[in-house]
């Protein structure tokens, strides 16, 4: 059985497989000395465990991260963020009107320490590289007595650490400057940015070197599972190579800093066989503790626990039990609602039929019953006008109200879509209107689906359908790959929902329908905000997203009007890449701002 949970609370910090330990209380590397620390392997043990701090899912343990606590998701197509304080708008709902610029933007609900602009310094940026080098320079200084599994893996550890922080840094910036040493005080630490290739090709080699120096089999032990392992190292290389294949790096006439500016059609093929060598390390599988595609899916998110195997993750952030999440995006309806992540008609509309075929507002038969007979994994991300839940919140057999005067679309936190977000809840053991109960909450950065779907996309584009990575004998063609993911959720394959569709296979249609798959299995994972710019599909995307307005007639049908414009997503061809924040344009005059930010 393969495990993974860190349980990591700042230093002092301990590490234990369902519980925590008594803790072992060190003083940060900042107020003693280097020898110190990592002349004792316990004490740089703690060191790489308070690494693993600095990483997004840490800003707070709700998924709500943002300022106001809002989720990325809501600056994007997949939702709005409604929040019972209408005065102060969310960072979602600034980022979605346009209205942030290098100097006056709160990105996160904690202060990342650089203008609180994405997580330049704090939260997936160089406060956390930082350590991660100080890892590197000193770990040298291991006692001779300790195992060379141990130095190394500690070594592999720190550079896959390294190789994850600038790699966030690269999903929102581009090239940003490579720091791969720990400097000096009396060092210039005033470097410039890094070409997009120079950071790509950095961030492959410290995940080969960390995979060469980390143990060949998962981890069981109690005090390692949780970490970074090979698995880790293959998912991360994988998702940067395939960005960097994706058109908005692969592409002519770019600056340096935003593209490659040669675009090579091979980067498909090496981003597949990437993606490939996950699949080939044979560590992972989807989770399916039964045969229900609603609760395989629903369940993986809240899978951690005494008997639990999830061989889904690869790495994670896994929290002890609380209710943060759902604090946030609890619904109208109940006391101490928030209303939170609401999702859009447009990513409703997105979710297929249960046979495969296409939803339709033309359709008759689907537009009187919109919500019956769809994907499973729409009922288990989305709280819609009818849906019943036994218990919720404390009550049994509720039925969800959210039509013009009903219970749940009434009060400060009602939603604005017509919709609340389900997909991480967990409102059978947890209450918040009571303030009681807790369930497990897994942060997912790298999982086995996400993999099957860069395999897909990266096979697809390097060759169609049937494209197999090259010296990989049992290679799966993109089109297993994404039936993989369908039939843990019990769609039909891909094969029978284009036949059902009447349309033909081939590599056009088959790149639309991965896009989709991507929109439905990944909604609400931090994917859609950077899968549509990476595609540069943003640029047609609608200006507004909707939402639905929903009558009860007398005889207890309801009638729906999908058309409803709900807010406004402004999108700007500076809005491709985040702005540096102007504290470092400020202090750094190598610096150079992203195209058009002012």
């Amino acid at each position: 059985m393969k495990k993974r949970k860190l349980a990591i609370l700042s230093i002092p910090i301990c590490l234990a497989a369902a519980s925590c330990m008594k803790p072992l209380n060190v003083v940060p590397v900042e107020f003693k000395s280097a020898q110190f620390v990592f002349s004792d392997s316990g004490r740089a043990e703690l060191f790489i465990n308070n690494a693993y701090t600095d990483l997004p899912a840490d800003v707070h343990n709700s998924f709500n991260w943002l300022d106001g606590n809002a989720m990325l998701a809501s600056a994007t197509d997949e939702a709005m963020h409604v929040s019972t304080n209408k005065t102060v708008p969310s960072a979602a709902q600034r980022m979605s009107a346009g209205n942030w610029n290098p100097s006056n933007m709160k990105y996160w609900r904690a202060g990342d320490g650089a203008g609180e602009i994405g997580s330049w310094m704090k939260y997936g940026g160089y406060h956390g590289n930082r350590k991660a080098n100080t890892a590197i320079k000193n770990l040298h200084l291991l006692p001779s007595t300790v195992t060379d599994r141990f130095r190394n893996r500690m070594m592999g550890e720190a550079l896959f650490l390294r190789a994850l922080h600038h790699w966030f840094l690269f999903q929102r910036w581009g090239g940003i400057p490579i720091v791969d040493r720990s400097f000096e005080a009396s060092e210039d630490v005033l470097i410039p940015r890094n070409s997009v290739k120079s950071v790509v090709d950095f961030i492959v080699r410290d995940c080969d070197a960390a995979f060469a120096l980390l143990p060949e089999e998962p981890y069981y032990e109690p005090n390692e599972v949780g970490r970074a392992d090979r698995g880790s190292c293959l998912a991360l290389k994988a998702k940067i190579l395939l960005y960097a294949a994706s058109p908005l790096y692969n592409r002519a006439g770019a600056d340096s800093l935003t593209a490659y500016t040669t675009p090579v059609a091979d980067r498909w093929a090496i981003a597949a066989k990437a993606a490939q060598d996950v699949v080939d390390l044979n560590w992972y599988t989807l989770y399916k503790p039964g045969t229900n595609g609603q609760t395989n899916y629903a369940s993986f998110f809240n899978a951690w626990g005494a008997g639990t195997t999830n061989r889904e993750l690869i790495f994670a952030r896994l929290r002890t039990p609380n209710r943060e999440t759902e604090n946030d995006n609890f619904p109208a309806g109940f006391t101490n609602a928030r209303g939170g992540t609401c999702p859009s008609q447009d990513l409703v509309d997105a979710y297929e039929m249960a046979d495969g075929t296409l939803f339709s507002w033309n359709n008759p038969t689907h537009a009187a019953a919109p919500y019956a007979n769809r994907d499973p994994r729409f009922y288990a991300s989305i709280i819609y006008n009818g849906a019943r839940y036994n218990p919720f919140a404390g009550q049994n057999n509720y039925t969800f109200q959210i039509y013009t005067g009903g219970v749940n679309a009434s009060g400060n936190a009602k939603t604005e879509t017509g919709y609340y977000l389900n997909k991480f809840m967990d409102y059978a053991n947890v209450n918040p209107a009571q303030g009681s109960g807790n369930t497990y909450h897994n942060w997912v950065y790298f999982r086995y689906a996400e993999v099957l779907l860069n395999l897909a996309e990266a096979g697809n584009e390097a060759g169609g359908p049937t494209y197999t990575a090259p010296g990989t004998p049992n290679g799966l063609t993109p089109v297993q790959a994404l039936n993989l993911v369908r039939e843990r959720a019990g769609m039909p394959s891909v094969e029978t929902a284009l036949a059902s569709r009447g349309v033909a296979l081939n590599q056009s249609t088959l790149r639309d329908f991965i896009r989709n798959e991507r929109r439905i299995e990944l909604a609400f994972e931090d994917h859609r905000y950077f899968d549509v710019r990476r595609w540069m599909t943003i640029e047609t995307m609608p200006k507004f997203i909707r939402g639905v307005e929903i009558t009860r007639n007398g005889d207890g049908t309801f009638t729906y009007d999908p058309t409803v414009q709900v807010e406004q997503k402004l999108f700007e061809k500076k809005h491709y890449f985040f702005p540096i924040p102007q504290i470092e344009m400020n202090r750094n005059p190598q610096m150079r701002q992203n195209p058009d930010w002012q």
